[in-house]
């Protein structure tokens, strides 16, 4: 009997702590019923020296894409079909480049701040 009550309340509490839930806390790649709102802009501020591939995918969330071989390559999709493309020299490296490519495939290098 008390372990069904813990139990119960177990669960009772997580119900709990799902529901106070807001969009503030969901990632924003998961707003919108799951579709992709990521932004340039809201990339832009975190494309920095400093960054690193585990890094990207803690900020950014996983990329739509990524390299197999050579440099480690992420590709995310935002506004407007556009693709940020960040390239690493290693999967523990810091950024080498980053670019914006557009639907038409023009590609725009992006700074990367200090």
């Amino acid at each position: 009997m008390i372990h069904r009550f813990g139990t119960a309340l177990c669960l009772c509490l997580t119900l709990v702590a799902v529901g106070c839930t807001t969009e503030r806390d969901i990632p924003s790649q998961l707003l919108g019923g799951g579709t992709e709102v990521r932004t340039l802009a809201s990339m832009l501020p975190f494309i920095s020296k400093s960054l690193t591939p585990l890094l990207a995918e803690q900020t950014f969330g996983p990329p739509n894409a990524r390299s197999a071989t050579g440099p480690t390559n992420y590709v995310y999709i935002v506004e407007d079909e556009k693709k940020v493309n960040l390239t690493f020299p290693g999967p523990t490296d810091f950024i080498s480049f980053a670019s914006l490519q557009d639907r038409n495939g023009v590609t725009t290098p992006i700074t990367i701040r200090d």
